[in-house]
């Protein structure tokens, strides 16, 4: 019994020592990938502080409304899906974690075109609703708004990327994830230089919006595009598409009607 004992730790030993090989290889560079959401905040405060004064306040308060349904929906969504598709992947049961991360995508995508088409209708009816009061004038009002619009335009992109970047994790290809949101921020750096000078403060915005399409462009291209255009063949693609434009006009015709409260 005790030789059989010094024979069980040792291969448990092995084991333990694979591991944390194992999570040492995947902790950096995961820690890496998604700190670069943090260095792109820090980047958009220094160079907003070259631009008028308010322009750091504009990205703040549009990020932080941009922030809410991403955070609502897309990140609470990834969270809430990464054990099942985890475990179907590590039973070698593919097909089952992409049929699970197909009704996720449908789900978020409703949700996200919603919040994306009523964020850019609605945007200075929300600026104008929760911040303009005091020091808050309708000029900083029309800055926050334009930014806000650059923002909502990529929330899409950035939302379902947090979906898709769960199966690479999933399977553990947290160094292919780090380098895609390397890729992502040097591509925000060049945008953000491009269009600070013609579009100011709002420019910053649309440089993380682009980036973001690009994060997600390159997180598709690993997941596949053959499967990613699998789950874009639906009847679900018809009734987003129909369900936008009925809802975008509906919004339409609310904001014509509340326009004349925040004028």
């Amino acid at each position: 019994m005790l030789i059989g004992g010094f024979k069980y730790l040792r291969v448990k030993s092995k084991i333990i020592k694979k591991d944390t090989r194992k999570f040492r290889n995947n902790f950096f560079p995961a820690m890496w990938g998604n700190s670069t959401a943090q260095v792109s905040a820090f980047l958009d405060t220094f160079l907003a502080s070259f631009l008028v004064t308010g322009s750091i306040s504009y990205l703040y308060y549009a990020n932080r409304i941009f922030q809410l349904p991403l955070a609502l929906f897309a990140i609470a969504t990834s969270v809430a899906l990464f054990p099942r598709v985890a475990r179907y992947l590590k039973n070698a049961d593919e097909e089952k974690a992409r049929t699970y991360l197909a009704k996720a995508f449908w789900f978020l995508t409703f949700l996200l075109t919603a919040s994306t088409i009523g964020g850019i209708i609605l945007s200075h009816e929300i600026t104008w609703l929760l911040f303009e009061r005091g020091a808050f004038d309708a000029q900083d009002t029309q800055n926050t708004t334009a930014v806000l619009q650059m923002y909502m335009l990529g929330l899409l992109p950035f939302g379902l990327q947090k979906l898709f970047v769960l199966w690479l994790y999933a399977q553990e290809m947290q160094m292919r994830a780090a380098k895609i949101a390397t890729i992502s921020l040097l591509a925000y750096v060049l945008f953000a230089l491009a269009f600070i000078s013609p579009l100011g403060v709002a420019g910053l915005a649309l440089a993380s919006t682009l980036g973001g399409y690009i994060s997600f462009i390159f997180t598709l291209h690993v997941f596949g595009f053959k499967n990613f255009l699998t789950i874009l063949q639906s009847k679900y693609t018809i009734y987003l598409i129909l369900s936008a434009i009925l809802f975008g006009i509906i919004l339409f015709y609310i904001q014509i009607y509340l326009h004349q409260f925040t004028i």
